[in-house]
């Protein structure tokens, strides 16, 4: 079972990514409003503060995170494009 933060972090990831895929109009507030419901119906027991850091914690693992896919992304296009020219890797 998911503890009210875990359960709020799922809710959040899965706003901001249909947000942006999407493209939806006035996301930041349609997600805040969203997540706030979320938060008072899902995850009564997160605070202001539970939320603060949450976002925060998640935003940086995201900054860090990034580096981490980019290099793996160079990755598989670089041993594909080896295997493509016949090359191993």
């Amino acid at each position: 079972m998911l503890n009210d933060r875990e359960k709020w972090l799922i809710h959040y990831c899965c706003m901001a990514t249909i947000a942006k895929i999407t493209g939806l109009p006035d996301a930041k507030e349609v997600v805040t409003h969203i997540l706030q419901d979320v938060r008072k119906n899902r995850c009564r027991s997160l605070t202001d503060e539970d939320v603060i850091s949450l976002l925060e914690d998640t935003n940086e693992e995201m900054v860090s995170g990034k580096n981490l896919f980019n290099y793996l992304i160079d990755e598989i296009v670089r041993t594909t494009e080896d295997k493509h020219d016949g090359h191993s890797p």
